[in-house]
């Protein structure tokens, strides 16, 4: 199944972390996301819903989508490969801490997943709420939310963009507990 996975690294051109990521035998590729001066944050949006028009043929299960800010290891990705392979509909959100520079409204970390937009620092095993930390989204949500405008959305508000797609399709929320990525904005 992981060949069938588009898996990309967004990397924002207007931050300054950025560091080479390469898993063996892993086909990821590299979304580079551009500010634009009507768009200072960059259209991610659009680099996400014209990437999957692009490259995903009918039998793409889903997009597993990798900040550029983020770093994952090997064990990360096996047990989010493992987490989709067991249920592909499903979207797979990996726990990763953020920080008061990510989200001005912090007083210290918080976990970037939430229910009904409560940030904290208690695992929530439940969310209502994912970001693109590292994270699988299936195809009914990406084709929803394209459908529903993805293009047009700039940071931050896609992920809240893809989350109320996800709902709306009723897809079931799942955080592996067994990535631990790490978020490099702190």
């Amino acid at each position: 199944m992981s060949g069938g996975i588009l898996f990309f690294r967004l990397i924002w051109e207007a931050h300054h972390v950025w560091f080479p990521l390469k898993l063996s035998g892993v086909n990821m590729k590299e979304l580079r996301v551009a500010p634009e001066t009507a768009h200072p944050f960059g259209r991610k949006g659009l680099a996400l819903a014209s990437a999957w028009k692009q490259l995903a043929d009918p039998g793409t299960p889903g997009m597993l989508i990798l900040d550029g800010d983020v770093a994952i290891d090997p064990y990360d990705y096996m047990a989010m490969y493992t987490a989709i392979a067991a249920d592909p509909e499903a979207v797979h959100i990996a726990p990763v801490r953020i920080w008061p520079v990510s989200k001005n409204d912090l007083n210290g970390w918080s976990w970037a997943h939430c229910l009904e937009g409560r940030f904290s620092q208690v695992m929530e095993m439940s969310p209502d709420f994912f970001s693109f930390n590292f994270t699988y989204v299936p195809r009914k949500v990406i084709e929803l939310a394209i459908g529903d405008g993805l293009k047009d959305k700039q940071f931050p508000a896609v992920d809240r963009h893809m989350s109320a797609s996800a709902r709306k399709a009723g897809a079931r929320f799942n955080v592996v507990d067994l990535c631990r990525p790490k978020h490099l904005h702190y």
